[in-house]
């Protein structure tokens, strides 16, 4: 059984599937408790994110192949993370059943909206999504095979919020539909 999560309720539309919330401490809280409750073969997160410059285009839907963690006073040289948690790679047989583009994903602990930022956050990474370390830490942690499959809603920048507003429906939609098509295609 594979289990279908979204940070949100409104991602997963009707969906079978169970949202386990805002930020990655607690999506990774939530995904532990699923995880131990319906003891999964596999999990695939599903939603929405952003796309670094360089990155997919708006209303893509793009499926983690590699998901990582930052810090932004870290990158801005700010402050320092003593021990940054090493990427933590999908599991190759999931991220295959998707014929969508395969990119790096990046979680931060806000949306980023400064330019300068968002360009140092760039760096070998394409995609900017706040739950999904969460969700693979929670996942690597309990040895389950897990990917993700998001729809870009914004190009990260000073904008990010009012483009999200605007391409948050196509977004989730072009992300449910490839969810959708795996679905109907494991049937």
């Amino acid at each position: 059984m594979i289990l279908l999560v979204s940070a949100v309720r409104e991602e997963l539309a009707d969906l079978p599937g169970h949202p386990v919330g805002v930020g990655a401490v607690q999506a990774a809280v939530a995904a532990t408790s699923l995880i131990r409750e319906h003891a999964p073969d596999g999990v695939v997160m599903m939603g929405t994110a952003g796309a670094y410059p360089g990155g997919p285009a708006v209303g893509a839907a793009v499926v983690a192949a590699r998901v990582g963690q930052a810090q932004g006073l870290s990158v801005m040289g700010l402050g320092y993370t003593p021990r940054p948690p090493a990427p933590i790679p999908a599991d190759p047989r999931l991220m295959a059943r998707f014929d969508v583009p395969h990119v790096g994903i990046l979680s931060v602990d806000a949306i980023s909206t400064d330019a300068i930022l968002a360009r140092r956050l760039a760096d070998d990474w394409q995609v900017e999504q706040l739950e999904a370390f969460g969700v693979a830490y929670a996942c690597a942690s309990a040895g389950v095979p897990f990917t993700m499959v998001f729809g870009i809603t914004h190009r990260v920048g000073p904008e990010a919020h009012t483009h999200w507003l605007t391409n948050r429906v196509v977004a989730r939609r072009a992300a449910r539909a490839a969810i959708g098509t795996w679905i109907g295609g494991s049937a």
